[in-house]
């Protein structure tokens, strides 16, 4: 295997990282300068006033067996979104290095390196009449990204916002062309909604591989922001010197382990049991409304749904109290909604409001 760190950037494979406070259980924090007494109200089981662990080791040991990986693979941060922001930071230095992106795709990649300063090489997703085929990898393309010098290729799938999933072949394809030559970044965000077979498989056999997961869908946890980065160890120890210490807070730390319990991962499970069975409901009722030209197959929990000239899907959606997303900084998906999948009273109430006769003037 190649030495992974050596695309990092080479002033932060230098950098000596912060060290905080020891912490021991059963001594008196004199070393912090916390306040020695709790918020009026405060029920947390470690105390508000204290900092939380430099790091969360209890939820890594937790994560980690859950994605079946060992504790010094992950990286816990705020949303995946955070793992974005710290890899570009990591292993793009400003107005030299550069990341590949394959829109229409999740945005913040984009953003996270527009603020780094670095550069972006868009290689847009393939289209193809066939719904299965559309909104494919341009391996091709890629593979110019890499020989261009891309430090980061980040490969979404489920994709967002299509709902689409890349094939298993061309990611290893990518994998392999970019050994030694940049990080594949493999966005699982949407995994636990899909049929197909995850990345971990791919992240065993190569070092530049890395995965990112989320909790925000899965179990229900949006408000919390926790995320993981999934990486070779190595990796994972750095990134973790650039990325503060005291990032993840007391109260998410224990709603997070709260949640992934037995009985809330079986609830969870339940509910994405449901959320598939009305993703297909709702593709099907969808593609049987006039103004509905195409609708993707999805994997995630939401469809992406592309609507005839002259039917005002956001508008008629908004008369009825919901809101779906459209994309303002995308103008190649301008007649394109994604729709979250809803409970099945949250998306009778939509379709209700697309199947009903406009009012006349």
């Amino acid at each position: 295997m190649s030495d992974v760190l050596a695309l990092a950037r080479p002033e932060l494979r230098k950098l000596k990282p912060y060290v905080p406070g020891d912490y021991e259980p059963g001594t008196l924090r004199m070393n912090t300068n916390e306040s020695p007494w709790r918020a009026p109200g405060d029920t947390t089981e470690r105390g508000l006033n204290r900092y939380p662990p430099p790091r969360p080791t209890a939820l890594n040991e937790r994560l980690g067996e859950y994605y079946g990986v060992a504790p010094n693979e992950l990286l816990v941060t705020r949303g995946s979104s955070e793992a974005i922001d710290v890899l570009i930071r990591g292993f793009c230095t400003a107005d030299r290095d550069s990341i590949s992106i394959c829109p229409p795709t999740f945005d913040m990649y984009r953003v996270y390196a527009d603020i780094q300063g670095a550069g972006i090489v868009r290689v847009p997703l393939r289209r193809n009449d066939d719904l299965a085929a559309d909104f494919a990898l341009d391996v091709d393309g890629i593979m110019a990204s890499i020989e261009a010098g891309v430090k980061l290729i980040f490969l979404c799938t489920p994709n967002n916002p299509t709902g689409t999933t890349a094939s298993a072949a061309d990611i290893e394809t990518i994998c392999s062309a970019a050994e030694g030559s940049a990080i594949v970044v493999v966005d699982e965000a949407y995994r636990e909604f899909s049929s197909e077979k995850d990345c971990r498989e791919l992240r065993q056999r190569f070092n530049h591989v890395v995965l990112l997961r989320t909790l925000s869908k899965y179990v229900s946890l949006a408000g919390v922001r926790c995320g993981a980065l999934i990486g070779d160890p190595a990796l994972v120890e750095f990134l973790g010197t650039v990325l503060p210490p005291y990032t993840f807070p007391t109260p998410s730390i224990e709603l997070v382990q709260q949640a992934m319990q037995g009985d809330s991962i079986g609830v969870a499970n339940e509910r994405i049991a449901i959320i598939r069975s009305e993703r297909a409901r709702l593709t099907e009722t969808l593609l049987g409304i006039d103004g509905i030209d195409r609708v993707w197959p999805s994997q995630a929990n939401f469809v992406f749904v592309r609507v005839k000239p002259r039917f005002d899907l956001v508008d008629r959606a908004r008369r009825a109290g919901i809101l779906v997303r459209v994309f303002a900084n995308d103008t190649t998906l301008n007649d394109c909604v994604r729709i979250s999948i809803g409970t099945p009273e949250h998306n009778d109430r939509l379709i209700s409001a697309l199947t009903q006769p406009e009012a006349s003037p």
